[in-house]
C-alpha cells in the first residue's frame, strides 16, 4: 500500500484542479451532445450545463442519451480511485484530482432533489423514468436513481478517504467533496446568464454556442499551462 496522501493547497494546484473540473463538466455535456447526434439524428440545443432533449427522438434512445454522460463521469471517478493506488506520486495526485473533479456529489444530489421536487430532473432520474414510464412514482424512480448514484460513487470515495492522511481526512475530504460542486454551480450560473444575454451569439449556433466553445478553449489552455501543478495537490506524507 502506498504512503497516505497529504493535501497541499497551493494556489496553482487548486487552479489546475478547478480547470480540470470545468473541463470534465464540458466533457460530460459533450457526451450528451454526441449521443444525441448518434442516436437521434441531430444536434440538440444546449447551455453550459444542459443538452436539451432532441424533438421527436424515441424515449428509449433518449434514455441512452441520459445515461451516457453519467457513465462517462462515473468512469472518470473510478479511474481516479484506481490511479490513487499506483506507486508513482504524481499519478496518485492526478488520480485524486480526477476523482473529485468528476463531482461525485453532483451525481448524487440532483437525484435527491428530483425525487422530492416536482418539475426537477437529473440524468439518472430521467433515465429511470424513461425506462419505467408510468410504472414508477416520482419517489420510487428517485429512490432507484439515488441507489444507482450511491452504488457508483461510494466505493471510489471510500478509496479516497482511506488514502488520505488520517488526521486530515475529515476536512479535506469534505472540502473536495462539496466545494467543487458549489464552485461549478456558481461559475456556470454566471456563464449561462452571459449565454442568455447573447454573448458571442454570432459565432455559434444553438447546438454549439460560441460562448461555450470559447469557454472550453480558454479553460483548456489554462489547464495545459497549469497541469504540472496537479502533482503538488497531493503527495505522499512520507515525502
Amino acid at each position: 500500500m502506498p504512503d497516505p496522501l497529504r493535501i497541499r493547497s497551493a494556489f496553482a494546484s487548486i487552479a489546475a484542479f478547478l480547470c480540470l473540473t470545468l473541463l470534465l463538466v464540458e466533457a460530460h455535456e459533450q457526451v450528451h451532445a454526441l449521443a444525441t447526434r448518434a442516436l437521434c439524428g441531430g444536434w440538440a440545443g444546449r447551455t453550459f450545463d444542459n443538452v436539451l432533449p432532441y424533438p421527436g427522438c424515441a424515449a428509449g434512445r433518449l434514455a441512452v442519451v441520459d445515461i451516457a454522460a453519467p457513465l462517462f463521469s462515473y468512469a472518470c471517478l473510478w479511474l481516479g480511485a484506481a490511479l490513487m493506488g499506483r506507486a508513482v506520486p504524481h499519478t496518485q495526485a492526478f488520480g485524486f484530482a480526477l476523482l473529485f473533479a468528476s463531482l461525485p456529489l453532483g451525481r448524487l444530489l440532483p437525484q435527491i432533489v428530483a425525487a422530492f421536487v416536482t418539475g426537477s430532473t437529473a440524468d439518472e432520474y430521467s433515465f429511470v423514468r424513461r425506462i419505467a414510464g408510468d410504472a414508477l412514482s416520482r419517489g420510487a424512480a428517485g429512490a432507484l436513481a439515488i441507489a444507482l448514484a450511491l452504488a457508483l460513487t461510494v466505493p471510489p470515495l471510500v478509496v479516497a478517504w482511506r488514502r488520505l492522511v488520517p488526521q486530515d481526512r475529515p476536512r479535506w475530504f469534505a472540502a473536495f467533496y462539496g466545494l467543487p460542486l458549489l464552485f461549478v454551480i456558481a461559475w456556470l450560473a454566471g456563464a449561462n446568464r452571459l449565454l442568455a444575454g447573447g454573448a458571442l451569439a454570432s459565432l455559434g449556433s444553438a447546438a454549439w454556442p460560441g460562448l461555450v466553445i470559447a469557454h472550453a478553449v480558454v479553460i483548456g489552455a489554462l489547464f495545459l499551462l497549469l497541469r504540472k501543478h496537479l502533482s503538488d495537490l497531493a503527495s505522499p506524507a512520507a515525502a
